[in-house]
């Protein structure tokens, strides 16, 4: 079916049909002019940068759509967790279904049975949508992984798996992503960029790609903010600053 679908949806296949139709209406094809960019600006933003100014550049922008960035080596991971889950007196505990080398490439395995969390679920292809996205409503913080922290945004960036779920970001009380400093990327045009070279290799396969700015803002008629009604009440970028 899916290559039934591709040759549908084909390039040749696309301009055959319009050709038929422009035949039988009678009347020239209408064609748009190729596009063509006023300025090359999308491609400079923050190009010159080193990674070290992109950090403190993606902090302050965080910072300013309200999340935090807190900045952590593998090895301090696994005691900055534990002190967070009690620091916000999380009880339930939502994570990822990877497998052990995902956890290990963090230095978190060991972390995963002593989380300080009385209660541990995973989003997990085993359980139905309902159930995964029950489980994460249920959970008071929800820590995850994510591929990108965009600088001049304050923006992560986090691919839809069977291991974790598209409501796995949003539905949790808190949320936390871990984030490798080596994506660390200076604008929203390198990560999709990074994408479509991932996505067109079959290295990575997703349905869609979550792009987080901070927690849940809504502003009401009054122009008051409201933070957490349509996602987590506050969201943390915690970076690895050795990956």
């Amino acid at each position: 079916m899916s290559k039934l679908l591709d040759k549908a949806n084909s390039k040749e296949n696309r301009e055959a049909f319009l050709n038929r139709i422009s035949k039988k209406a009678g009347r020239p094809r209408h064609q748009v002019k190729e596009f063509k960019p006023l300025n090359d600006l999308p491609d400079k933003v923050l190009i010159n940068k080193s990674n070290d100014e992109l950090l403190e550049i993606a902090k302050e922008n965080s910072e300013s759509v309200n999340a935090k960035v807190i900045i952590k080596k593998k090895d301090e991971l696994a005691k900055f967790l534990k002190e967070y889950i009690k620091k916000i007196e999380a009880k339930k505990l939502m994570l990822p279904s990877f497998g052990d080398e995902k956890w290990e490439n963090f230095h978190l395995k060991e972390w995963l049975n002593n989380s300080g969390a009385e209660k541990v679920d995973y989003w997990t292809n085993d359980l139905s949508r309902m159930e995964n996205e029950n489980l994460a409503n249920d959970a008071d913080i929800a820590i995850g992984f994510a591929d990108y922290l965009i600088a001049n945004t304050g923006t992560i960036t986090v691919t839809v798996s069977p291991e974790q779920g598209r409501g796995f970001n949003f539905l949790p009380t808190h949320y936390l992503a871990l984030v490798p400093k080596s994506g660390l990327v200076p604008s929203t045009r390198v990560a999709v960029e990074n994408y479509e070279k991932r996505l067109g290799s079959k290295e990575l396969e997703t349905s869609a790609i979550n792009f987080i700015s901070g927690p849940s803002n809504s502003g009401d008629i009054e122009m008051e903010l409201v933070v957490g009604v349509h996602g987590p009440l506050d969201c943390t970028y915690l970076v690895v600053e050795d990956m």
